[in-house]
C-alpha cells in the first residue's frame, strides 16, 4: 500500500500472493501504532500534524512507542537528527545513510544523466554498487533505506541490485508531465520545507541543462501553516524563480492572517534578492507560468491539493496561444 501509485504497476497497492507486505505507515491521526508490523523503516520526523498531536514532542514520542513495539528490523535513517536519537533509545535498531556512523551506509555517489550510481557498506564492508533511475540524493538515501531492510530480511544483495535497477518510481514523485517550446513541466508531491529543499537540490544535481529552475508551490492546510511558515524560508534557495500561491485549505478551517503570504514573508526575509511571485488565484497562475516558462527552464509544481492539475492547465493553455 502506498499513498501514490508506483510507476510499474499502476496502482498504489497490490497482493501478490508472496510471503511479504509492505505498507506506508501513516501517523497523521496515530494509526501508524495500530498496524500489526513485523519490522519498519523510519525515515524521518518533522513537525506535522499538529491538529492531531499537539506539540512535536507528542510526535517524538509516538514515534518511539512505535518502534518499541516493532518485533523485528528497525531500520532508521542516520542523517536524520531526530530520528538518530530515537534510533540511539533502542540498542536493536539498524541505522542507514550517508552519516559515517551509520550500519548501513552509501559512500562514492555519482550522477549519471537523470541517474545515480553509489556503493553499499555494511558494517564496514562494501557490497558493491547500486544502479538506481532516478534523480536526487534523498532517493538515494531512501533506496538505502530499503536496502538495509531488505539485507535484514536475508534478501541476496544481487537481488537488490537487479530489482532497484529497474525501478520505475512513483507517480507525482519528480514526474515529467510534459515538455513545451523547451520547457519542461514536472510534478512532485514535496509540500513540507525539507521536501521541497530536497526536489530543488535533486533537479540541480540532474546533470541536466536546465537554465532556470521555476519553483511553483502550493502550501496545504491552514493549521500546519500556522505552525511552520517560517521554516519555508531557506526551502527555495536553489529555484531561480519561487511562484506562491494561496493556503489548499484539506478540510481545515481558515485561520485569520493565515495565507500563502506568510511563505512569501519567509522567503523575501530569508533572501531579499529571490525572484518571488505571489498569486494567490489559480487562473492567474495558469496564466502567468504558461507565459513565464521558455526555453530551457523547468517548472515545478509542487504541493499536495489540487497544484497536481497544474502542468495540463499549464500546457493546455500554452497551447491555446
Amino acid at each position: 500500500m502506498c499513498s501514490s501509485d508506483l510507476t510499474d504497476v499502476g496502482t498504489g497497492a497490490q497482493w501478490s500472493g508472496g510471503e511479504w507486505l509492505v505498507v506506508e505507515a501513516d501517523e497523521s491521526d496515530g494509526t501508524h501504532l495500530e498496524l500489526p508490523l513485523h519490522g519498519t523503516v523510519l525515515t524521518n520526523v518533522e513537525v506535522d500534524h499538529l491538529d492531531h498531536y499537539g506539540s512535536f514532542d507528542a510526535i517524538v514520542e509516538s514515534f518511539d512507542t512505535y518502534l518499541a513495539q516493532v518485533p523485528g528490523p528497525k531500520v532508521v535513517c542516520a542523517d536524520d537528527p531526530v530520528a538518530a536519537d530515537l534510533a540511539s533509545r533502542h540498542v536493536d535498531a539498524v541505522t542507514y545513510g550517508r552519516s559515517e556512523d551509520a550500519d548501513v551506509r552509501v559512500v562514492d555517489v555519482r550522477a549519471d544523466n537523470g541517474a545515480f550510481v553509489f556503493d553499499i557498506v555494511r558494517h564496514g564492508e562494501n557490497l558493491g554498487a547500486i544502479e538506481l533511475p532516478m534523480r536526487g540524493i534523498h532517493n538515494v538515501v531512501n533506496a538505502t533505506g530499503a536496502i538495509a531492510m531488505a539485507l535484514e530480511i536475508g534478501v541476496p544483495f544481487a537481488d537488490i541490485h537487479d530489482a532497484l535497477a529497474k525501478f520505475g518510481g512513483v507517480a507525482r514523485r519528480f514526474d515529467v508531465r510534459g515538455v513545451d517550446g523547451g520547457a519542461t513541466f514536472v510534478d512532485d508531491y514535496a509540500h513540507l520545507p525539507s521536501e521541497i529543499s530536497a526536489v530543488l537540490a535533486a533537479t540541480r544535481q540532474s546533470g541536466e541543462d536546465w537554465q532556470r529552475v521555476v519553483a511553483v508551490f502550493q502550501p496545504n492546510r491552514y493549521n500546519r501553516i500556522s505552525e511552520i511558515w517560517a521554516d519555508y524560508g531557506s526551502a527555495f534557495d536553489a529555484a531561480d524563480i519561487v511562484v506562491l500561491t494561496d493556503i489548499y485549505a484539506s478540510g481545515t478551517t481558515p485561520i485569520p492572517g493565515v495565507t500563502g503570504k506568510l511563505i512569501v514573508d519567509a522567503v523575501t526575509g530569508h533572501d531579499p534578492s529571490k525572484h518571488v511571485v505571489w498569486i494567490p488565484h489559480r487562473h492567474d497562475l495558469i496564466d502567468y507560468v504558461a507565459a513565464e516558462a521558455r526555453d530551457g527552464d523547468i517548472v515545478l509544481s509542487m504541493g499536495c491539493g489540487d497544484i497536481a492539475t497544474l502542468p495540463s492547465e499549464v500546457l493546455d493553455a500554452r497551447a491555446r496561444h
